[in-house]
């Protein structure tokens, strides 16, 4: 395998351009645990370019407030008054304030655009960073689809107001004020009869609002339900083929959509009575200041140039109220967002490190559950609003405590540096949990689990898991190639580091045999691979990263017997010199394991060797015989103690 970049590749990559506008983001800031999230929290690190887009807005503002001013100096002075030079230098001027709004919005544009890409680039990683670190009970008992609704719809709702509607609302903001001032200023008497349209304005506005938060809060709810629906029935459509179950699952998805709809319709009915009736007041405005304009100008009180500027300046005063009212629309959904972002930002780890973690160093492998009790926690309320430990205990109460049962009930087990542990019982005896504390996706509730005499919870848990091999019953592989995945644990692995790991577990051989051999491309999750290919590269994974202990989860479960055999040498010469505990799913695999350790109710009923258990006639016995009545003699090369 010769992954070496040509001559040709190297000089495409000198020729590449350089890169002349890079993020610039203290990782290390933005991947820091944090106790919550808010807007002025993530902006202020951009205050700068906020702060100069800023001004470049308020320019664009007041260059759009002189057009009328212009207009009507030109009408009195140039027309009225029938001097060319005067009109010509109106005209002159609004076009100079014309060119120079022009650049100032392309800079706005482009400082204000960049700055939203900076935020958005920075609230993506913070998410991302507290997602790697909750711990498992979270991605257990939370949907898939509303994860990806935090990082994709509610970050695109951030970023659409952050990037157009920050800018919009900052402009009809100071537009809308200065309109104000400028009206009053220019006939105070028809600036006031004219300001009589705020009054319901405020009052309609104010409806719209508190309606309408409503019914986004309900809607962004009713979307993630929809996208976690569809994010299970997608993982699920061949059972759902296999089951013919397509018309129910159709019918459900589509209920769910309708409830959806129903609340978007309600929003939008809202919009559709709310912006029509501004427009209203506009025409009422304008309708006001031609009455009384005509009015002061037949007693020569108001001049021409002055009631044309007038009706300019109503429509630039309604044009940000209803530009601010369709801001506040996305207003009221990113608020929505922002809220769902806080809760995730404030959840916390079941696992946290400790304050002062100490290093493991290179561990001998002797692994200790002491006096173990365990139990899963349960949410009795929406996914996602658990409680989660005193940390949280200022979040709201959207869970009531209950008393889950127990997994693990006072387990003692000890496995020795080197040596290899079965794990059997049957279905919900606690081994899989067992595996879970081992690897510290949980911690136990009482007791202790240890590694070489310490306690997993004092050890910086990186230097621990860096150290683990973890094969899981159903071997997840990551699109890429066959290379990348072998070497998920260990990136900076050469590449005959990468072959000898496949060739140690027997793998080298299908691989070879693949288009492109170690840059095959994988499929989503290896699905173009079989389920014995899988588990041979999960395998070779953890055989590259050279670890003391080795988890397998039922490794050889739904293989048929000649993969099954293949992957058991594999594991066979993957545990040699390695402390191991594994989940037997066939007795045979448990049968040449230096220890087995039955399980049942979450506790440990039964321990010894193969011998010593058929020699006690009890529960792993019964196992046994049923093992072999029906026939399930294991495959060659089944575990050897050693």
């Amino acid at each position: 395998m010769n992954l070496a970049p040509t001559p040709e590749l190297l000089a495409k990559v000198a020729a590449l351009p350089a890169v002349r506008d890079t993020p610039r983001l203290d990782l290390a800031r933005e991947t820091a645990e944090q106790d919550g999230f808010s807007m002025r929290r993530l902006v202020r690190d951009f205050r700068r370019p906020l702060a100069i887009g800023m001004v470049l807005v308020v320019l664009d503002a007041v260059a759009g407030l002189l057009g009328p001013v212009l207009v009507r100096d030109g009408v009195d002075h140039g027309v009225s008054g029938a001097s060319v030079g005067m009109l010509m230098l109106a005209s002159g001027a609004f076009l100079v304030v014309t060119l120079a709004d022009l650049v100032d919005q392309i800079l706005q544009t482009f400082v204000m655009g960049r700055a939203a890409e900076q935020i958005m680039l920075s609230l993506r990683v913070r998410i991302w960073a507290q997602l790697q670190r909750l711990s498992m009970d979270y991605y257990e008992r939370e949907m898939a689809g509303r994860i990806m609704t935090r990082m994709t719809t509610d970050v695109d709702q951030f970023e659409s107001l952050v990037e157009n509607g920050l800018l919009a609302a900052l402009v009809s903001f100071v537009t809308f004020a200065g309109v104000g001032v400028a009206l009053v200023v220019i006939d105070p008497p028809l600036g006031l009869c004219t300001l009589t349209v705020v009054v319901p304005l405020a009052v309609a506005t104010v409806w719209f609002r508190r309606r309408a938060a409503r019914l986004y809060d309900e809607a962004r709810e009713r979307i993630a339900v929809v996208n976690a629906d569809f994010q299970e029935s997608l993982s699920g459509v061949r059972e759902a083929q296999a089951f013919v179950h397509e018309e129910r699952t159709e019918a459900h998805f589509h209920a769910l959509g309708r409830a959806y709809l129903r609340t978007r319709v309600s929003a939008q009915r809202l919009v559709a009575t709310y912006f029509p009736f501004v427009q209203f007041l506009s025409a009422i405005a304008d309708a006001i200041v031609l009455g009384v304009g005509a009015v002061l100008i037949g007693r020569g009180d108001l001049t021409a140039g002055a009631l044309i500027a007038f009706l300019l300046y109503i429509d630039l005063f309604f044009s940000p109220v209803q530009q601010l009212s369709q801001v506040f629309d996305s207003w009221q959904q990113t608020l929505i967002s922002v809220h769902r972002i806080d809760e995730l930002m404030r959840l916390r780890t079941l696992t946290p490190e400790a304050p002062r973690p100490v290093d493991p160093g290179r561990l001998q492998g002797e692994l200790l559950l002491d006096s173990v009790r365990f139990s899963y926690p349960v949410a009795v309320d929406r996914p996602g609003r658990e409680r989660r430990g005193p940390a949280d205990a200022h979040l709201p109460r959207a869970v009531e405590a209950t008393a889950p049962p127990e997994a693990l009930r006072g387990v003692d087990l000890r496995v020795g540096p080197g040596r290899t542990v079965a794990l059997v019982g049957e279905t919900g005896a606690g081994k899989s949990t067992v595996m879970k504390l081992l690897a510290r996706f949980y911690d136990p509730d009482t007791g202790a689990v240890r590694a070489d005499g310490r306690d997993l919870r004092s050890l910086r848990l990186r230097g621990y898991r860096a150290q683990l091999g973890y094969v899981p019953q159903d071997a997840f592989l990551f699109t890429g190639t066959v290379r990348d995945n072998i070497a998920y644990g260990r990136p900076e692995a050469t590449d005959a580091q990468v072959e000898a790991a496949a060739r140690a577990v027997g793998a080298h051989e299908f691989i070879a045999g693949l288009p492109g051999g170690y840059l095959h491309l994988v499929a989503e999750r290896g699905r173009s691979l079989s389920g014995g290919q899988r588990q041979l590269l999960a395998l070779a994974r953890a055989e590259l990263v050279d670890p003391v202990i080795l988890l397998l989860d039922e490794a050889t479960s739904n293989l048929d017997l000649v993969t099954e055999a293949r992957v058991t040498v594999a594991m066979h010469h993957l545990t040699q010199h390695r402390t191991t505990v594994l989940i037997a799913h066939r007795l045979q695999t448990a049968r040449g394991a230096d220890r087995i350790v039955v399980l049942d109710q979450g506790q440990i009923v039964e321990s010894g060797t193969h011998e010593e258990l058929i020699a006690a006639d009890g529960r792993y016995a019964a196992m046994w015989r049923s093992f072999e009545t029906l026939g399930s003699s294991g495959p060659p090369g089944a575990l050897r103690s050693r």
